[in-house]
């Protein structure tokens, strides 16, 4: 008896020190519970939130959309306003990717904390921050379909092989059936009996095989143009990672320009977004 007494005592103790923690967690901690409303009220109009990229803002009124709002038209005030709505604030702390994570997430995290930090505008801030979310949505994509491509441009170049080999049969048999007539040219010119004849046969076996050789050539294109067309695609989707690659590393964010790829995990971004949010 006196046993459970003492362990009872320390369920208690336990249960006062981790409503504790968690107090003084939610009173130190940034963190804000996630606005739950999209209407936004601004000087000259207001709205529900519909959409807000790189763009701009667009504001729904009376089931119509308005003109797209610049970020830089807006009043810090303004903008304050804007990260208590549901749209902004989802679209500037969520990056819904592939599932798990990476050593490289943990350092994008850290450069997009930094880019914020190192915004001189809060309008600044949100626009490098929609921007870079964007890019990485993008390079995440280009990412995604690329094994596709390579996968595609593999298989087409393996159905190639014996379409490409029948057309070089076709074509020593059209050098064969050439010859022949030419042969039966001269068998002619020197007075064979049955030269009509001889010439007659061998025009029609290179007619034949000529033809077979044509309809060989034309599924040899195809197929060579679905092989051009497949590394092509790999081609834009190298160059178009690249470019992303690129456009982040001028907003401070380090990814892979070339092969081996690894795709953007899920990121945790409300820290300072809340932050802002308490500061105003």
């Amino acid at each position: 008896m006196k046993s459970n007494y003492k362990f009872t005592l320390y369920l208690f103790a336990i249960a006062l020190a981790a409503r504790a923690t968690t107090q003084s967690a939610v009173a130190d901690g940034n963190a804000l519970a996630p606005p739950a409303g999209n209407f936004l009220v601004l000087s000259n109009c207001a709205g529900t939130v519909r959409a807000l990229d790189s763009k701009g803002l667009v504001l729904e009124k009376n089931t119509t959309y308005l003109p797209r709002i610049a970020l830089t038209n807006l009043s810090v005030a303004q903008l304050h306003a804007l990260l208590e709505t549901k749209t902004a604030y989802s679209g500037l702390t969520t990056f819904g990717s592939v599932s798990g994570t990476n050593a490289q997430g943990a350092v994008v995290e850290r450069q997009i904390h930094q880019t914020w930090h190192q915004g001189s505008s809060l309008a600044g801030r949100i626009q490098a921050r929609l921007e870079i979310l964007e890019d990485l949505r993008d390079y995440n994509t280009e990412i995604a379909l690329l094994p596709g491509s390579l996968a595609a441009a593999s298989q087409y170049e393996a159905n190639a092989i014996p379409i490409n080999n029948r057309l070089t049969n076709h074509a020593a048999n059209v050098a064969v059936a050439a010859a022949q007539v030419d042969a039966a040219a001269n068998y002619q010119a020197a007075g064979g009996a049955d030269a009509p004849q001889v010439e007659h046969q061998a025009q029609a076996v290179y007619q034949e095989t000529a033809a077979r050789m044509e309809r060989a050539n034309d599924r040899a294109m195809i197929s060579n143009g679905q092989i051009a067309g497949a590394n092509q695609e790999i081609a834009n989707h190298l160059a178009k990672c690249a470019a992303l690659a690129a456009r982040l590393a001028t907003n401070g964010i380090s990814v892979a320009a070339v092969p081996p790829f690894s795709p953007i995990p899920p990121l945790t971004l409300q820290a300072e977004v809340d932050k802002e949010r308490k500061a105003k």
